[in-house]
């Protein structure tokens, strides 16, 4: 610009306003190379994260084709589907795989954790099964052991036998309280107590057997030793 010309006249003023566009279109540039920098340092997760994020907050324009179709049937933004409008008001929400694993490695694990509970429902039954056969089988040796205690005093009393070998071969008789006089001492009582039913049973059995030829299972004195072997399927109830 010469100095005859006017620094207020038009022609200053156009030039002015030149160079005040081009440095904002320098400054717009600049920007953009460096938001797009910015962009090219993000990592790709980050920037797939932030796409996807930006899309699933973003509600469902009315140029989609669903949104089209279920307001064609009378659906309307804000209320809930179907004919009483007690259905869902938002869609179903996107859960995002975002690991490595795979997609049934939460079954598996679900798989895994009903394979261990019925592992320990089985053992528990197994115990509860085992637990009732033992007591069954306690019963019946109880109830064996008494069934031997009443013949054994019956046919001791036929052999006018007055005192058993031993204080528990008879069936105790509750009405009746032990005496010191008649013979019985702390030690019998102590022998008693140490053995369980089962053993009673088999000694008691033994008795039986040897003395009286007599099997309580079979329910019946037999001649002598030879007979009882031979027509005697054992001595235990097992063996019959």
């Amino acid at each position: 610009m010469s100095d005859d010309e006017d620094y207020m006249s038009d022609k200053f003023l156009q030039n002015t306003e030149k160079h005040v566009s081009l440095s904002l279109m320098y400054k717009r540039i600049a920007e953009i190379k460096s938001n797009q920098s910015k962009a090219c340092n993000k990592p790709i997760k980050v920037i797939e994260q932030e796409k996807r994020e930006e899309g699933l907050s973003s509600a469902i324009s009315n140029s989609n084709k669903g949104f089209q179709m279920l307001t064609k049937m009378g659906y309307k933004p804000g209320q809930g589907i179907g004919k009483t409008q007690s259905g869902m008001v938002e869609p179903i929400p996107v859960e995002v795989k975002a690991d490595r694993q795979g997609l049934g490695k939460k079954k598996r694990k679900e798989l895994y954790g009903k394979n261990m509970n019925a592992k320990m429902d089985n053992t528990h039954i197994k115990d509860f099964r085992s637990r009732m056969a033992q007591k069954k089988t306690e019963q019946l040796e109880k109830c064996d052991l008494y069934k031997s205690q009443k013949v054994c005093q019956e046919l001791d009393t036929k052999e006018n036998v007055e005192k058993p070998d031993e204080s528990w071969f008879w069936p105790l008789n509750k009405e009746e309280k032990p005496d010191d006089e008649d013979g019985s001492s702390e030690e019998d009582d102590e022998d008693d107590e140490s053995l369980d039913d089962s053993e009673k049973l088999e000694i008691l059995t033994k008795h039986l057997r040897k003395k009286y030829f007599y099997c309580i299972w079979c329910g019946t004195k037999f001649n002598n030793e030879d007979d009882l072997r031979d027509n005697c399927p054992g001595s235990t109830r097992n063996d019959h």
